[in-house]
């Protein structure tokens, strides 16, 4: 972990440095605010987050659906027919590309 950091480290504290003013300003605008002004903004960012979050997580079950979908319809034609090879062979030079059944497995 710390050897992780350690190369990461030089990325890490540009990205800090370039934002750390934004931050400082943010936070500096927030407590100029009342209290109750306070509480809504804290809590329309968490609603901001929480939208996003759920968003993209529900676009992402849908791309991980999509490609499983499409693997398991590839893993079939390649295991059972031979649709894929015919069309490699169909499209390639002898000897170029050739894929035997069970070539990575």
């Amino acid at each position: 972990m710390l050897n992780l950091i350690g190369r990461f480290g030089s990325i890490i504290e540009t990205v800090e440095g370039f934002l750390a003013p934004y931050i400082t300003q943010g936070i500096d605008m927030l407590e100029a605010l009342p209290v109750w002004i306070q509480g809504v903004a804290i809590l329309a960012l968490a609603l901001f987050a929480m939208v996003g979050l759920f968003t993209f997580l529900k676009k992402f079950i849908k791309l991980f659906i999509v490609l499983a979908i499409l693997g398991g319809i590839g893993y079939y034609l390649y295991t059972q027919t031979d649709i894929i090879q015919n069309l490699l062979d169909g499209i390639a030079p002898a000897g170029f590309i050739h894929l035997g059944k069970g070539f990575p497995f």
